[in-house]
């Protein structure tokens, strides 16, 4: 190509600085070493008093001339600098806030506590996507079989929440497990806190899809204590085991008495009015044990 010596600072009758000079033949800005920039140069493009089409040429230039960053360096207020890093410091290192986070936001959660809660894998949208899809078949074949379809939805809706509350904190599933020791709550109230979320974001959509599927009877509601006290049992297992042990744990032992339960015939016997009561037990008595002896989770 031919090289100019002209510099991109000449102006043409417009009073704009003229680049078509300070080109490659393709169109594209060149990174030339005919020209260099001068003192008028380097201030007015500090200044951002260049076109863009002249500024570009000009950042093109000076990704190939050290004398000329040398030379522009001076022109530019340290401040100015140090303001334009913090800023895309910001931008860079602040992660954006996902579908959950923002909803948390939207509805009045303090943002620190949204973020917290978020990093729940839990409490993602593939989480939740998995969960409600799988209890929306179960809901599905509750409704155009026979009993067993009913049975397999109650069988399932309780462990839902669980699963989710066991993959909510920990070392093993957590992955801002770290981060959560240096938070300014106790080890506790961050469990409690993506325990509830957990529940609330598994039982509302359990809800709406049984009424949708099945009806409103009493199987819509009939898992609810179950599910309460399968979760609470496994938060109190989780003194001693992981959580993501506890959970499957507990989770294992409400399926083998389902199936035991319907070896012979399906059978809803895991869900009368003395299995509720039970279940409702369960609930209380192991809320108390985690509440007394809420120092050994920290």
């Amino acid at each position: 190509m031919n090289q100019h010596t002209d510099r991109p600072g000449d102006t043409n009758g417009d009073g704009h600085t003229d680049t078509s000079r300070d080109m490659h033949p393709d169109g594209q800005a060149g990174r030339r070493t005919g020209w260099h920039m001068d003192d008028d140069l380097a201030v007015a493009y500090a200044e951002g008093r260049l076109s863009p089409t002249t500024a570009a040429s000009v950042e093109a230039h000076l990704l190939a001339c050290a004398s000329c960053r040398g030379l522009l360096a001076p022109q530019v207020s340290q401040t100015r600098l140090d303001r334009i890093w913090v800023e895309v410091v910001d931008v860079v290192d602040t992660p954006a806030p996902g579908p959950f986070e923002r909803l948390l936001r939207l509805v009045g959660v303090r943002h620190h506590i949204a973020r917290l809660l978020a990093a729940a894998r839990s409490l993602r949208l593939p989480w939740l996507a998995g969960a409600s899809l799988a209890l929306f078949f179960a809901a599905l074949a509750a409704g155009e079989t026979t009993r067993w379809g009913v049975i397999g939805f109650l069988a399932l809706a309780p462990i839902v929440p669980v699963l989710g509350v066991g993959l909510a904190f920990g070392r093993g599933a957590d992955p801002a497990y770290e981060i959560g020791l240096v938070a300014p709550y106790s080890a506790f109230r961050v469990m409690l806190l993506r325990a509830a979320a957990v529940l609330i974001t598994s039982v509302v959509p359990a809800l709406v899809i049984g009424v949708a599927f099945l009806g409103q009877t009493w199987t819509v509601v009939g898992w609810l204590l179950p599910a309460l006290a399968l979760t609470s049992l496994s938060l109190l297992l989780s003194r001693w085991f992981e959580p993501v042990q506890a959970a499957a744990g507990v989770s294992a032992l409400w399926l083998t008495g389902v199936v035991w339960t319907n070896l012979h015939a399906p059978s809803l016997a895991m869900f009368g009015g003395a299995e509720q009561l039970a279940y409702l037990i369960i609930t209380v008595v192991s809320g108390v044990l985690l509440f007394l002896g809420r120092r050994e989770f920290s």
